[in-house]
């Protein structure tokens, strides 16, 4: 027979869990079963594998822009010698637009507008999507987009007429499909939509990957006709389209979007895909193994953004009016239950400019107002994302980590799926922000790394020094980096070449060039020691290094310390209750 202390200790350990259980349910953090192995975190990016064979064809997009160079000149600059396997790839900077250019992005309280500008280079012969479903083209002249929703028949016609009536603008492609068999359809808005040109950078926004928050679908349905529309008259946006190559996702679950109901302004009805699953609880995590089952939506969206290196990128969601920028998860998450503290990155100077910069350019984020009685309120109408609330699995987190994409997370709306009545107030709203967001990919360090004889090199591995967060080179090897004014390092490693460092400065007006060559090694060591010296090295910095102690460290390993004490134990058990619940439910 049991003893009264096995009794008490059983119910106590029930009870914590379903406190827990619910408490986070309820600030919106499901805790569901899991079922995806967890992947190594950074070990390809650092050049110990090679692509799968299904990518290995894919040129990735290269990412950069214009600016002010430190290392070799550009063409027609002064100062030094230019190298010569850059004398024919880099033309002339030219000079920033004219002020009156960002007029009418400058309102009273925003932030001022940078006014960087990206090199112009030479098209690529290869198209940028070759793997993806081409959307056939369509002769009909489309119809004015209305503020209505637009249901996945409409959407998919809107989309389809737009852009065979705008090709020198707009391309249509699709990723995938959902578990119904739904395209998950995306538009690229730019000067140069079908082909690749060197050194303009990626920018993506994905919309309404929870089905029910249908806002942020028709706000990324307005922004592509408005890009297009404005490209002659707006100085500004004729500028980023000449300059950036814009990725837009409308739906990323169109399966939920059919069940969800108009005027819903909470609850879970065409939250989750066809299989019910959220799928933004369905990515690889850092902190934790998720083991959800990985599904369609969530795969192609993988697939997607490995095959092209974005720069920035921006999650559209709704139930609140907030920036929430990464980390999205802590290693403590039960414990931060009761109480939230911030998970911050290496880069969280950038991500927490990024989510200011949308909040101040929105007429009303900024204010931070709570959306009703009791609901938290944002100062400035930014957030980290486990300060909120700490969630596994995120789109968020894994697009910053698995693929070095500054990526935020931006809450459009209160109600998740307001009256279409609504539309053109949300719209009004958030069309600055919007544009002015993309801009951002054009701050930072850019430049391109190429081997003694001035050929490119490929998957480099880069990285800012004191901020453990690596990042690759593409095929052309070209590289690029949102950072904030400053002075920096940056380090560049290859297997089979000596690594190079370069000391740089960033400024508010415009980005670096810096430009990188890297030679052959002549032994089998290299100036870091052997190369597992080198992983390690590339794994983990000192404290010394780094501007903010609180960051934490971004490796190639997934070996998070465990916390300890009563933390550890409710987490422990929580695990070992979430297994059993899996083993006996699925």
């Amino acid at each position: 027979m049991k003893t009264a202390v096995w009794y008490t200790s059983t119910f106590l350990v029930i009870f914590v869990y379903l406190y827990c259980y619910l408490v986070q349910f309820i600030r919106g953090a499901e805790i569901r079963p899991q079922l995806h192995l967890h992947q190594p975190l950074l070990r390809n990016r650092l050049g110990g594998a090679q692509p799968p064979s299904h990518m290995a064809s894919l040129p990735p997009v290269i990412v950069g822009a214009p600016s002010r160079h430190l290392g070799w000149p550009l063409g027609g600059s002064s100062g030094g010698n230019q190298h010569p396997s850059l004398q024919r790839h880099l033309p002339p900077v030219p000079p920033p637009p004219p002020a009156s250019v960002f007029s009418d992005y400058l309102t009273p309280g925003n932030m001022a507008v940078s006014s960087s500008i990206s090199v112009s280079s030479s098209v690529s012969s290869a198209p940028v999507h070759p793997s993806v479903t081409a959307a056939p083209a369509t002769p009909a002249a489309p119809k004015p987009l209305d503020f209505s929703y637009h249901n996945y028949e409409d959407m998919t016609t809107w989309l389809k007429h737009f852009s065979a009536s705008n090709p020198d603008l707009t391309a249509l492609y699709s990723i995938g499909k959902s578990v119904q068999g739904r395209e998950l359809w995306v538009m690229v808005v730019s000067s140069s939509p079908f082909q690749h040109m060197k050194g303009k950078p990626d920018v993506k926004y994905v919309a309404n990957i929870h089905g029910n928050e249908a806002v942020s679908r028709e706000m990324a349905l307005h922004l592509i006709e408005h890009l297009v529309k404005n490209y002659r008259e707006d100085g500004y946006v004729r500028w980023l389209l000449e300059q950036t190559r814009i990725h837009i996702l409308p739906s990323l679950n169109p399966d939920g979007f059919e069940v969800a109901r108009e005027g819903t302004c909470t609850g879970g009805q065409g939250r989750y895909n066809a299989r019910g699953f959220d799928l933004n609880r369905n990515f690889p995590d850092y902190f934790k193994q998720n083991t959800k089952r990985v599904q369609p939506e969530t795969e192609a969206y993988k697939e997607w953004i490995a095959k092209i290196q974005f720069t920035l990128s921006a999650g559209l969601h709704a139930g609140a009016l907030v920036a929430s920028y990464p980390f999205d998860n802590t290693p403590n998450s039960v414990y931060q239950a009761f109480t939230s503290t911030p998970s911050l990155t290496p880069d969280d100077d950038v991500f927490h400019h990024l989510a200011a910069l949308y909040a101040r350019n929105h007429a009303t984020m900024y204010q931070g107002v709570a959306c009703k009685p009791g609901s938290p309120s944002f100062p400035n109408g930014t957030t980290n994302g486990a300060a909120w609330y700490p969630l596994t699995g995120g789109a968020q987190d894994y697009s910053y980590v698995w693929t070095g994409t500054m990526e935020i997370t931006v809450e459009m709306a209160c109600c998740k799926y307001p009256p279409a009545s609504e539309l053109p107030v949300h719209w009004s709203e958030h069309r600055q922000a919007l544009i002015r967001f993309v801009g951002e990919a054009h701050r930072g360090v850019r430049g391109f790394v190429t081997d003694g004889n001035g050929r490119p090199l490929e998957n480099v591995a880069m990285k800012i020094k004191g901020r453990d967060a690596p990042f690759q080179t593409t095929k052309h090897g070209e590289f690029w980096r949102i950072l904030l004014p400053g002075y920096y390092r940056i380090e560049a490693y290859k297997e089979g070449y000596e690594p190079v460092e370069e000391d740089f400065s960033v400024t508010d007006h415009h980005a670096t060039q810096v430009n990188l060559t890297l030679f052959k090694q002549v032994d089998t060591k290299n100036g870091f020691g052997t190369l597992d010296d080198v992983s390690n090295y590339y794994a983990l910095s000192t404290s010394e290094e780094r501007p903010n102690k609180r960051h934490p460290s971004i490796s190639n390993k997934q070996d998070v310390p465990h916390p300890t004490g009563l933390s550890g134990l409710l987490i422990t058990l929580r695990s070992q209750m979430d297994n059993l619940f899996a083993n006996l439910f699925g």
